[in-house]
């Protein structure tokens, strides 16, 4: 039976030490009935430097930019219909740059390749209503996490939405899918109704939007160790 892992990287999958990682990577490895997909706040090229590392699973999907960019795993190639769809009503990063520019304390990452999103980074005190209201004036939607990322999306573009939209493509049962994370922006992925994990040393914030939902596993683990509990609790590997 095909189950399906849907796992955050920075602070998730790639968290922990090399050993840890090491584990998950060879049980995944005898176990391919667990189909990893990754749900990442990087973008294509940045996703492409990770599958160097020898410790990470080669995923069969991969989403992208926060939700606005879907890829095939096997050549990083996207699956154009689908993100058309997730990236409807973008109305493009100049005119998102044009009219957030009145904010001082928004600091454009221009170290990160960005595609169908804007990204900056921007300390908690600065996450206000007038900017948050200046970014749905756009008819775009927003995630703040890690208390510096603020990410500028389409309007039905997150983690979530692109995950569900894979799993309607791809017939994936909601019993079979296994999402993890550490980060606020991985919130949307436990709107979902699968199997969830928050691995331990996630951002409390996350912890505290989750505190009403007992069905998520939260082990002491870190990282590649806290996804690999969860693996063994729910007996898939």
């Amino acid at each position: 039976m095909s189950r399906i892992l849907v796992t955050d990287l920075d602070g998730t999958l790639l968290g922990g030490s090399p050993d840890q990682r090491r584990r998950l990577r060879d049980a995944l490895l005898r176990h391919p009935e667990v189909t990893p997909v990754f749900a990442t706040g990087r973008g294509p090229s940045a996703v492409r430097e990770v599958l160097r590392d020898p410790l990470v699973p080669r995923p069969r999907w991969i989403v992208a930019d926060v939700g606005a960019t879907v890829l095939d795993g096997t050549d990083l190639t996207p699956l154009d219909a689908l993100q058309d769809r997730l990236r409807a009503g973008w109305p493009g990063e100049d005119r998102v740059r044009a009219a957030l520019h009145r904010f001082p304390d928004l600091t454009y990452q221009h170290d990160v390749v960005q595609d169908g999103r804007c990204s900056y980074r921007l300390a908690p005190r600065h996450l206000t209503a007038d900017l948050t209201a200046a970014v749905e004036a756009l008819g775009c939607a927003w995630v703040y996490s890690g208390d510096r990322y603020f990410d500028v999306l389409p309007p039905g573009a997150s983690k979530g939405t692109a995950v569900r939209a894979l799993a309607g493509k791809l017939g994936w049962r909601p019993e079979d899918v296994l999402v993890a994370g550490d980060s606020l922006n991985d919130l949307s992925l436990y709107r979902l109704g699968t199997h969830a994990v928050v691995v331990g040393g996630a951002e409390p914030a996350l912890l505290a939007a989750l505190a009403d939902t007992p069905h998520v596993l939260r082990p002491e683990h870190p990282g590649a160790a806290g996804i690999h509990a969860a693996l063994d609790t729910l007996g898939w590997i």
